[in-house]
């Protein structure tokens, strides 16, 4: 008798630790930075490169746009991820908050499981250009709050996830050879114009 009572004080405690941790940490705020070896402009242009997103973002499917006009504030899209084999496919509602061209970009991101804001940031010194993300996920309810508080406290889930996916970003902004801005047509010299 005093083992089940010890096993059920044991189990009471661990709920209430569990369900204080997303309490405590309603909002997990994480993000990174790195500097690569290109232009504002490019590096911006990358980023923007729907074609490139399953290069850098882990997981990523698809996106459509399913309100407003491309590219402009208040326009929302659908992303479908599939964060790892066993997992299903996985929506998610776009919604872009802000955007000031190579300066910065405000997404937010609304499931079912949870709230996700991202506020990504480009500067250029030097030829090169540093970017930085500035992000917060918070679950819905509190049974999600309180995992996702315990896994970035356990493993640093998102923090990791964050700097895996930037990280691969900075290879596929410096590996690029696409010309985002290709220049005006150009007349050769050597070729004297028709009479």
């Amino acid at each position: 008798m005093k083992i089940l009572k010890f096993l059920l004080f044991l189990i009471l405690g661990l709920a209430f630790l569990f369900f204080a941790f997303g309490f405590i940490t309603p909002t997990i705020n994480y993000g990174h930075e790195i500097t690569v070896d290109k232009p504002l402009k490019e590096a911006w242009a990358v980023q923007q490169d729907e074609t490139k997103f399953d290069q850098w973002l882990a997981g990523f499917k698809s996106i459509e746009l399913i309100s407003g006009e491309k590219g402009t504030v208040g326009s929302k899209y659908k992303v479908v991820v599939k964060p790892s084999e066993e997992e299903p496919d996985f929506e998610m509602i776009e919604t872009l908050i802000s955007k000031r061209d190579f300066d910065h970009m405000r997404l937010s991101f609304d499931s079912e499981m949870m709230v996700f804001d991202q506020t990504t940031s480009f500067s250029e010194a030097n030829g090169k250009t540093t970017i930085k993300t500035d992000s917060k996920v918070s679950g819905k309810g509190m049974m999600m709050r309180s995992m996702f508080a315990v896994m970035e406290l356990l493993t640093g889930s998102f923090t990791a996830q964050e700097v895996k996916n930037i990280e691969n970003l900075k290879k596929v902004i410096e590996e690029n050879t696409t010309n985002y801005y290709p220049d005006s047509i150009t007349i050769d010299e050597d070729t004297e114009p028709e009479k």
